[in-house]
């Protein structure tokens, strides 16, 4: 039995969603060949996502001081708990999908919280005298990001959020990943064999993932 974490990122109702209303077939046909699999979901913009603000970097500082972690405050106490829970979810699983839209050539701003929540030490990785290494070297794990660009040009401007989703994945540990690209998230709008050719993409990797 695996472990899947299906985190969304999108504002949108599935029904007003191409990669939602995509992201939910896969899972459907995933499901069907690993009915066995435990299976979390994860909703950034109705999951409330603890950001890492001063109380946290407060409790760090403090840390590295050597100071006694029981002298710090219930709220920044809860803060760091929380954030602690998402990275400790994010390790524990074997399987990762991601669906997301652009927003200005980039993630929107839940997500980048997400990734800060997921990439404190120690639950996820470790800082050693030289650098810092992953918690899970050498285990397979999996990714599936799909992702919807913007549909309007920015002249020579690229859309960052793959790529940066991808290194840090890499950074975490997760060698295997798959994307699937659409140009645009409207369900009226954009190619109809851009989101067939999509479709049968996710279906095909959802028999394998």
């Amino acid at each position: 039995m695996a472990n899947l974490l299906y985190v969304t990122c999108n504002v949108r109702p599935q029904d007003r969603s191409r990669t939602l209303s995509l992201g939910n077939e896969f899972l459907e046909e995933y499901l069907i060949g690993n009915p066995q699999d435990e299976v979390q979901i994860l909703d950034l913009y109705r999951d409330s996502i603890q950001r890492v603000d001063l109380d946290v970097l407060n409790v760090w500082w403090r840390i590295e001081c050597g100071e006694d972690y029981s002298f710090i405050s219930d709220v920044e106490r809860n803060k760091v708990a929380r954030l602690i829970r998402l990275a400790d979810q994010f390790r524990r699983c074997d399987k990762y999908v991601f669906v997301t839209c652009s927003l200005n050539l980039w993630f929107p701003a839940e997500f980048k919280m997400y990734i800060d929540a997921i990439a404190i030490p120690d639950p996820t990785n470790h800082m050693t005298p030289l650098a810092a290494k992953s918690m899970f070297p050498g285990q397979r794990k999996n990714s599936l990001h799909l992702h919807a660009c913007s549909p309007h040009g920015y002249v020579q401007e690229q859309d960052l959020s793959v790529a940066y989703l991808r290194s840090v994945l890499s950074f975490l540990g997760v060698a295997s990943q798959e994307v699937v690209l659409l140009e645009g998230d409207h369900p009226k709008k954009g190619s109809k064999e851009e989101y067939e050719a999509a479709r049968r993409r996710l279906l095909e990797l959802a028999r394998r993932f």
